[in-house]
């Protein structure tokens, strides 16, 4: 074992007794995310967690506000949130080759021209010929500069010219990784990014902005498929999804959750207020009828079940997601083309069986 390798050993294991040490401190137990959250910190490799720990009062890093920078900074979903920003990268280092092409350009045919009229001027005035020879060779020198300037200015712009490509390619990337193809809302694995990041968010406020959900489902979808085909029941997901769209807020967040299933993600709503869009949105679907779009004829009318949970301090995200998902279930044993938004005690027998979709 070498030196260096030891060195680096023994400063690991002081890192880790620094960590368990202040876990200790705060009296608290040494689970994964918050060793690994001070492990980092006395590493000294993340200068954003550390400052994000430093602006805190002792009192304040409490276990529920650890595992909130935890999940901000080693999350499995930031690799999902870097690959939303990575166009935009690509945007700025476009930018900056466009500015190298034009400053190198520019350079050299300054520098030619400025050494083009000291040669004229030096033959003008009758001076020293030898001077005046230097200066010509200069700009020889000048002229070959300019020629393998413009090699490589070409070169450049072929290179600007693939890295739009890359950053096209790569946008392109980024919008099919969080959009479901059928209905073209966000997918299942975007609105889990957006939930993890508004719960550790809500978790690691004194005073959050209450925010809410609601799971919604398609009422007897499987009749439309085997009554009428599949292509008609994409016609009705594609039907609910423009509902959806167009009848929440500009910062809520739709998403196909799977198969039937939608999810809506209410920033900054009560559940009350989640009440009401959820309402807007049954309205809205169950009186457009559904139309075969050959013939126009119709087929009937969709009606949605929806559960709607707000989200409560020191719940995870999911915890949230099943407890909307109870309420959806409750509103299909209530009738279907419905809302639950509040818990529903069970019957003193047995809880209701699931409901068939």
């Amino acid at each position: 074992m070498s030196q260096s390798t030891t060195t680096s050993e023994a400063a690991a294991f002081a890192i880790a007794r620094k960590a368990l040490e202040r876990i200790r401190d705060l009296g608290q137990v040494p689970d994964p995310a918050t060793y690994a959250v001070w492990f980092t910190y006395f590493q000294g490799h993340n200068q954003t967690l550390n400052r994000e720990i430093e602006e805190l009062e002792p009192g304040a890093l409490s276990r529920t506000r650890l595992n909130a920078i935890h999940d901000r900074h080693f999350a499995t979903e930031r690799h999902f949130g870097q690959l939303l920003s990575v166009g935009e990268a690509l945007g700025a280092e476009t930018r900056k080759v466009e500015n190298v092409i034009k400053v190198a350009s520019g350079s050299a045919a300054d520098y030619g021209l400025d050494l083009q009229n000291a040669a004229e001027t030096l033959d003008i005035g009758g001076t020293n010929s030898s001077a005046s020879e230097l200066i010509k060779s200069l700009v020889r020198s000048t002229d070959a500069i300019q020629q393998t300037n413009a090699l490589l200015q070409a070169q450049l712009q072929q290179s600007e010219h693939q890295f739009r490509l890359l950053q096209e390619n790569m946008e392109t990337l980024r919008l099919e990784s969080m959009t479901d193809p059928l209905t073209r809302l966000a997918n299942r694995k975007y609105f889990d990014f957006f939930l993890s990041q508004a719960t550790a968010k809500a978790a690691d406020e004194e005073a959050p902005d209450s925010f809410s959900l609601a799971m919604v489902d398609v009422d007897r979808f499987k009749q439309f498929n085997d009554q009428f085909g599949h292509v008609t029941g994409d016609d009705v997901l594609r039907l609910v999804a423009f509902a959806l769209k167009h009848n929440v807020r500009a910062n809520d967040l739709v998403a196909r959750y799977g198969g039937d299933e939608f999810v809506v993600l209410l920033p900054n709503a009560s559940l009350e207020d989640a009440m009401a869009i959820g309402d807007q949105i049954r309205k809205a679907v169950a009186e457009r009828p559904l139309l075969r779009r050959a013939t126009k004829e119709t087929l009937g009318y969709v009606t949605l079940s929806i559960g709607v949970a707000a989200w409560t301090p020191g719940e995870t995200a999911e915890a949230l997601l099943e407890r909307a998902d109870r309420h959806l279930y409750q509103a299909k044993a209530n009738g279907r083309n419905c809302l639950v938004g509040a818990p529903v005690p069970p019957k003193p027998s047995t809880a209701p069986a699931r409901p068939t979709t």
